[in-house]
């Protein structure tokens, strides 16, 4: 891009550069017989090429913003997901402490029934020690 001094350039897009091109196309020949006129004709263009260019960054601008936007969209996605991963996370833990505790108490049933099956056959070891055979214990 040029650089003067006084004069400012700005990226424009190109549907807003082809609107400008067709308004700085139009015929400005009746102008050009007289000198200001001409100078007035020039400061135009000036202005509509300034402000084809201001034009043409608010639309970078917003291509910018809305690409952003859109990122951050996907961004807070990801957060919802991973908040709603830490939560599931979190109920997996408790039901594996729920998991512990029943392992635990299961083990203790456990120990339980074998003692108390121990305690039968004890009982059954005694009564055929102490004379009562199998035929006694089935009769009544």
């Amino acid at each position: 891009m040029p650089s003067c001094e006084n004069q400012r350039y700005i990226e424009t897009p190109v549907g807003l550069r082809k609107q400008t091109e067709d308004i700085m196309d139009k015929d400005f020949s009746g102008f050009s017989e007289e000198r200001g006129s001409m100078r007035r004709l020039i400061n135009v263009e000036r202005e509509l090429r300034y402000m084809k260019e201001v034009m043409l960054s608010l639309m970078d601008k917003q291509d910018r913003l809305t690409m952003e936007n859109f990122e951050l969209r996907l961004r807070l996605v990801e957060c919802e997901i991973s908040a709603i991963s830490q939560g599931l996370k979190e109920e997996i833990q408790e039901i594996k402490k729920q998991n512990d505790i029943l392992k635990v108490t299961c083990q203790d049933y456990k120990n339980s029934l074998r003692s108390l099956e121990i305690k039968v056959q004890d009982g059954i070891v005694d009564r055929v020690e102490s004379g009562l055979g199998e035929n006694k214990l089935s009769e009544p």
